[in-house]
């Protein structure tokens, strides 16, 4: 798993990203949009989104005329035909669009991406055909299936483990209960006798949650250790979908602004 992390790392584009915008930015930002987030609750957000862990907050990536496409909407706004220069700095600029969806409404925080030059398509696609191939090794490899059936193996020896110790108490229990009887009715050969029973069964009682009890502690270790494992894998699909799904949208826009250019 390590590998494939440091891979998935090293594949990032460079420059390394600038410096994060302080609060006070973000928050000005909810709020020209009509929906006001504070710094701490947007960043939780924005988390979300990326792991894809709500429905209700997602991630988009457009173009400054997608972006004025999209405000101009909003406001009842017909389509307008661009006044710009076709190499305009602003056709260069990128909104990563955080989408806020509620009950009756959508919400977008458009953040603007810093402009990193025009990308290298032949870097992009090779990119791209590599973390492919790494999503399809991914769903590929057995050890998630493997995972989650040892997971359910070790949940269902844990449950046998539950009943037996249960069934032990209960026959201690009629034995407990056996002994009173005789106590009270019968002679003194027969009590040392049961007495003798319950104290060995006692016994095997004591050495069954003994061993219950490593046995579970084992068993939810191992549990734990394939439930993080399995979590990790799940990331980082997760990361690799975003990831291809960011570059494609890149690279098709690139596209789109080369055949403008060249027409």
């Amino acid at each position: 798993m390590q590998p494939f992390l440091e891979k998935l790392r090293s594949l990032s584009l460079p420059p390394p990203p600038p410096p994060p915008p302080p609060p006070a930015v973000i928050e000005d930002l909810t709020h020209k949009t009509g929906n006001f987030k504070q710094f701490g609750i947007f960043c939780n957000m924005l988390e979300s989104a990326l792991a894809q862990s709500s429905e209700s907050v997602t991630l988009d990536l457009l173009t400054y005329a997608d972006l004025e496409a999209l405000r101009n909407r909003k406001i009842g706004v017909g389509p307008r035909h661009p006044s710009a220069s076709k190499t305009s700095p602003l056709n260069s600029k990128r909104y990563l669009i955080l989408i806020y969806s509620v009950e009756f409404d959508r919400i977008h925080y458009p953040l603007p991406l810093p402009y990193v030059g025009k990308p290298d398509p032949v870097v992009l696609q090779k990119v791209i055909r590599e973390l492919k191939q790494e999503l399809a090794m991914l769903k590929a490899k057995p050890g998630k299936d493997f995972r989650d059936v040892e997971i359910r193996r070790l949940r269902e020896e844990l449950q046998r483990a539950l009943e037996e110790k249960q069934l032990m108490e209960s026959v201690l229990l009629n034995s407990q209960e056996e002994l009173q009887v005789a106590a009270k009715g019968s002679g003194l050969k027969e009590v040392k006798i049961l007495k003798k029973v319950v104290q060995t069964l006692e016994e095997q009682l004591a050495k069954e949650r003994a061993k219950h009890q490593r046995l579970a502690a084992r068993r939810l270790q191992e549990s734990r250790q394939l439930a993080d494992e399995l979590a990790e894998v799940k990331a980082a699909e997760r990361s690799l979908r975003i990831r291809v799904k960011n570059l494609t949208n890149e690279l098709a826009l690139y596209k789109k602004g080369r055949q403008v250019v060249l027409a």
